[in-house]
């Protein structure tokens, strides 16, 4: 007489040892997590995702950033009539203060000879930072409801 053999029983014993190993698979493998970062949190300084030379554009947005900028063109839409008036600004000095980052500077040489036709200055910026005094060179140009924006600016040689 043949036994029969019942398969059950070992279906049984494969269903619970692959359901111990999906149970310990994830439990386990969250001990080993391995992360890489692959970016910046920090929106005030652009990550450089390239390994190239720094430009002194990239050196300038990281020490004069958004907020100062912006106050430096509220400081030139102060003189703003006066620019308007023709009066000479090359020999104007203007300081600026940024109250919640600390930075100061001052605004000097500012040139009006293209405000007439394109609506942009150029100017000289000292800038106190935590990295240091450095000075700057940058364009401000009027928006649509004439206030001035920092449209550029760079390291500037001394």
């Amino acid at each position: 007489m043949y036994r029969m053999r019942s398969y059950t029983a070992g279906n049984i014993k494969i269903q619970l040892f692959v359901a111990v190993l999906l149970t310990l698979g994830p439990t386990l493998g969250g001990c080993s997590m391995v992360s890489m970062p692959m970016g910046s949190n920090n929106v005030d300084t652009p990550t450089l995702l390239t390994g190239s030379i720094a430009s002194s554009s990239d050196v300038a947005y990281a020490d004069i950033n958004n907020d100062d900028r912006q106050i430096i063109a509220e400081n030139l839409d102060a003189i703003g009539p006066e620019l308007a008036a023709g009066s000479t600004a090359e020999d104007l000095t203007l300081p600026w203060l940024n109250a919640i980052s600390g930075n100061s500077g001052t605004l000097s040489k500012l040139d009006t000879a293209t405000l007439g036709e394109t609506g942009c200055l150029s100017f000289e910026t000292t800038a106190n930072t935590i990295a240091g005094i450095k000075l700057y060179s940058g364009t401000a140009c009027r928006d649509v409801v004439q206030k001035f924006a920092v449209t550029t600016l760079s390291v500037a040689d001394a």
